[in-house]
């Protein structure tokens, strides 16, 4: 396949397709992967009503609840499991998840205790940010029959669920907390920014919205996984063609392949060129980009299979220059003998032919 040729060989930076879903899985169309080096900031528009932290974070959550209005389209190369929900589920689940977020950040502002440990307490805030956002699209009040037995919507498909696990591809919460709770200054292209210049918030802004949409895939997944279990919630919260058990497999199938796959093969490649995928929301449209940053500790505390993995890479880039300088050779070998011992033995028999021929030519 593309990523098993683009795992060995490496990809061809100049080429990078990703693919944009209408609908469907399987209805694509080739887009490019946006650098982020290349966004334009003279296009949007940012008012500070303060220079403070407080007024860049309000400033943040505004712009990303004006985003998410509507419906999203997947435009990346990765099955996502929040596209299994049905249109009211994902736009709830979504703004419900930055309403949540923003109460935390808020809570954290107001206090002075809290925001000394907000750091440490990261963790758990983000279990009961998913809960409370699992909580209010499933509805308090809404029943549907569990075994045959009307049951409360919220707390059974809590119980069932499991919001504690991470996606390893979210960046440290210093990253995200530092500037906002802290004033501290963000990087940027190379240069220290006070928290309040307009590229800073956009920098940060694109961490949000990365967080949202992963944060969104993990409560998304656990819904389909009891959606398994539980038949008759798949009207309440999937999209209709899913209500067909055969669909949800497929479906549930294909993301355990694709966490798999990420797992062993992308992670170890992605840290060894020190990237990381960020997710986007542009104009409607669920991107992808990635940035450059040290990620040498997570490297080194990498499984054996993933270690193996990075290995292999750094093995196809230290024989590269060789086995690419040994081709090089092998061609210019190919090249004379052809050109200069077969081709001047097929000159001089052809020669030999012809001289024959006008020799019997003559005595005729």
């Amino acid at each position: 396949s593309q990523r098993l040729l683009f795992w060995i060989w490496g990809r061809d930076d100049s080429k990078n397709n990703s693919f944009a879903k209408k609908h469907r899985v399987g209805n694509r169309k080739s887009i490019g992967i946006e650098n982020p080096r290349n966004q334009q900031i003279a296009n949007t528009n940012i008012n500070l009503t303060e220079r403070t932290s407080e007024a860049v974070w309000n400033s943040i959550s505004k712009r990303i609840k004006q985003t998410i209005q509507g419906s999203l389209t997947n435009t990346t190369n990765n099955v996502l499991a929040i596209e299994g929900l049905n249109q009211l589920r994902q736009t709830d689940l979504l703004v419900s998840l930055i309403n949540q977020l923003d109460k935390i950040i808020v809570e954290l502002h107001e206090s002075s205790e809290k925001k000394k440990t907000a750091l440490d307490d990261w963790e758990a805030l983000q279990v009961e940010i998913r809960k409370e956002a699992l909580r209010s699209i499933s509805g308090s009040y809404v029943r549907v029959e569990f075994s045959g037995v009307p049951t409360p919507v919220a707390e059974k498909i809590l119980s069932l669920s499991d919001l504690s696990s991470n996606d390893d591809e979210l960046p440290p919460s210093q990253t995200l907390l530092d500037p906002i709770l802290f004033e501290k200054p963000v990087i940027v292209d190379g240069q220290v920014l006070p928290v309040d210049d307009p590229r800073s918030l956009i920098h940060l802004e694109r961490y949000v919205t990365n967080w949202l949409i992963r944060t969104a895939e993990i409560i998304s997944s656990e819904i389909i996984e009891i959606c398994g279990q539980w038949p008759e919630l798949r009207r309440l919260f999937l999209d209709d063609y899913l209500i067909s058990t055969r669909e949800l497999e497929r479906l549930r199938n294909r993301l355990n392949s694709q966490n798999r796959w990420r797992t062993l093969v992308e992670r170890p490649i992605h840290l060894y060129e020190s990237r990381r995928i960020l997710y986007k929301i542009n104009g409607g449209e669920i991107q992808i980009s990635s940035i450059t940053e040290p990620r040498d500790d997570e490297l080194r505390d990498l499984g054996w299979w993933q270690q193996q993995v990075a290995l292999l890479i750094e093995t196809r880039d230290a024989l590269a220059p060789q086995i690419q300088s040994l081709v090089k050779r092998v061609g210019d070998l190919m090249v004379v003998i052809l050109t200069q011992v077969l081709g001047r033995a097929i000159g001089l028999v052809g020669k030999g032919i012809v001289q024959g021929m006008g020799r019997s030519l003559g005595k005729g």
